[in-house]
């Protein structure tokens, strides 16, 4: 993990002013800066890819060892859209270039002025114990920097939008739409992440209860993890770079599909809850249940392209969890590696699943309607003996095991 020390701030300094990459990209400036700390010469450290910092890449690639290169290799060809990906690869090969890493230096925070000292104090705090859970767990460090913007209602937490310069690309209209939706929740707390932020707004923020700040802090540490888990998926699909589709705001869906980000996220904040506050977590039975009160489908999750509605996240957190039970908690995080190497989100799921996304939807409702089902997907064979494997004939292959 990047710790924000004096091996950073040495790196920093020595890279200064010319790190000051204001007219270019902030994450080919942090490769520039990476070459030039491990002896290379990109040229100036100005954000700009020109042919002197691919010449200095290239040449830093062929020091490199097969494993290593392997790594590189995967990633798309350096561009400004791709170069965080090459700012975080080529950070976690050595101290001296992760310190350039612009997640190196603390988050931004942004507070409102009703918010509770007690939270406000939490929130760094917060981002920490979430960024450490993902590394140590899952081994997912991010190269980028986030502003996080925390307040208790919508007119404060628009204020805070502007100061931060977050969300730039977004019609204000869009902007206030979301402020009302994190800000205005029956649940006192609504959060969300944007491709270069995280916003935390709700009345519970300005702890009117005092009696319940421990509880007020959890639940902050919980959504904290949650939308950090949609920092990573955004930096490791590519979502850094504001305009690399026609349509910047409708970058989102181009992630993956709605029920596999939004799934994600809530099967890894569980994972957190139970690890750090040992607090009961429903499993497969209990989430299968809930999934069961809807006849919401992830076919129309995906085509509608967000999840908002508890029933949605209900039906996406079932999803992931079943293919977390199946596949591995490492598929996790591996398929948004993945979609960033293809910039195909359907490709990377038929990679890491071995099935197309169309096919996992149709099963979804066959696991959620029957039980036996859900076991036999789970084991992979056949329990009941009636040759049909959760949702198809079993081969003939299998048939002669």
């Amino acid at each position: 993990m990047p710790r924000w020390g004096a091996a950073a701030l040495a790196v920093l300094c020595l890279l200064l002013p010319a790190s000051r990459a204001e007219a270019g990209d902030v994450h080919v400036a942090c490769v520039q800066g990476q070459l030039v700390a491990l002896g290379h010469e990109p040229g100036p450290v100005d954000g700009l890819n020109g042919p002197r910092t691919r010449e200095a890449l290239r040449a830093y690639v062929d020091t490199l060892d097969a494993a290593r290169r392997g790594v590189l290799d995967a990633l798309p060809a350096f561009n400004a859209r791709s170069s965080v990906g090459w700012c975080r690869e080529i950070g976690l090969s050595a101290p001296v270039a992760r310190a350039v890493m612009p997640s190196s230096t603390p988050p931004q925070v942004f507070i409102g002025p009703d918010v509770h000292p007690e939270i406000a104090d939490h929130v760094m705090t917060a981002f920490l114990e979430a960024e450490e859970f993902l590394y140590r767990r899952y081994g997912v460090q991010v190269a980028s920097q986030v502003r996080i913007i925390v307040a208790t209602n919508a007119d404060a937490w628009q204020r805070l939008v502007k100061e931060a310069g977050t969300m730039e690309l977004q019609a204000w209209a869009d902007v206030r739409a979301r402020a009302r939706r994190d800000c205005e929740t029956e649940f006192g707390l609504g959060a969300s992440a944007s491709r270069d932020g995280l916003s935390f707004c709700g009345t519970t923020l300005a702890l009117r209860t005092p009696a319940l700040g421990e509880l007020y802090r959890m639940v902050l540490s919980v959504t904290m993890t949650h939308e950090v888990v949609h920092n990573a998926q955004r930096e490791l699909s590519y979502d850094k770079v504001p305009r690399w589709t026609n349509d910047p705001d409708g970058v989102r869906p181009r992630m993956g599909p709605a029920w596999m980000v939004e799934g994600s996220a809530q099967v890894i904040e569980q994972a957190f809850m139970e690890e750090k506050y040992g607090r009961f977590v429903p499993g497969l039975h209990a989430m299968r249940t809930l999934a069961a009160g809807s006849d919401l489908t992830l076919r129309q999750i995906r085509l509608a392209q967000e999840v908002r509605e508890s029933e949605a996240y209900d039906v996406s957190a079932y999803a992931v969890a079943m293919l977390v039970e199946r596949y591995g908690e490492e598929t996790l995080f591996r398929f948004w590696h993945v979609v960033g190497e293809t910039d195909n989100w359907f490709t990377a799921f038929e990679q890491v699943y071995g099935m197309t996304v169309q096919e996992f939807e149709g099963l979804y409702t066959t696991l959620r309607d029957d039980r036996m089902a859900q076991r036999e997907f789970l084991a992979d064979r056949d329990m009941n003996g009636d040759q049909i494997l959760a949702h198809r004939p079993l081969t003939e292959a299998e048939l002669g095991q």
